[in-house]
């Protein structure tokens, strides 16, 4: 038998692309509420996948909320598609397998016994908070107010009322 043929490694811009993928699909969990999101960079340990990420859910209903907001929003907004997916019958330990990365959404009890952090200790590991998914405001420009004729008309011909009842 001949052995799988190991996946090629991407180009630099496209390793970007695959990490802002991983963080939007962590940003899509914490959206409903998941906690403890980690990503592994898994990039020089195997050739299975690039990333991990991994969420808690508090309960079956939050599971499948984090779970299906993940796949949707990474189909409808990024236009990823999931490849598989598993878990959905017992939601303890449900998998999103995009390729490229894995998001792993557990139940508190079973995050704890499979421990997919010391499992795969020797990779880099990006906490995610809710204030590190936000992205950065920008700041709103003024726009500068138009100037307005002596006649309470704005030099665009729109009328300018200061007083509603004076104006009836």
């Amino acid at each position: 038998m001949r052995a799988a043929r190991p996946r090629k490694k991407p180009a630099p811009s496209q390793t970007e692309a695959i990490h802002q993928h991983a963080r939007k699909a962590a940003h899509y969990a914490l959206e409903k509420k998941a906690e403890e999101i980690h990503i592994l960079d898994l990039t020089g340990i195997t050739s299975m996948t690039d990333y991990f990420i991994i969420a808690t859910g508090s309960s079956d209903r939050q599971v499948k909320a984090i779970a299906e907001n993940v796949v949707s929003q990474m189909r409808d907004t990024e236009g990823v598609q999931a490849w598989r997916s598993e878990g959905w019958d017992g939601l303890q330990w449900v998998i999103i397998d995009f390729v490229d990365f894995v998001v792993h959404v557990f139940q508190p009890e079973a995050r704890k016994f499979y421990n997919i952090e010391r499992l795969w200790a020797d990779a880099p590991m990006e906490v995610i908070t809710e204030a590190a998914a936000k992205p950065k405001a920008t700041r709103a420009r003024k726009t500068p107010a138009k100037k307005t004729a002596g006649d309470g008309k704005a030099a665009s011909g729109i009328r300018i009322i200061s007083d509603f009842k004076a104006a009836q």
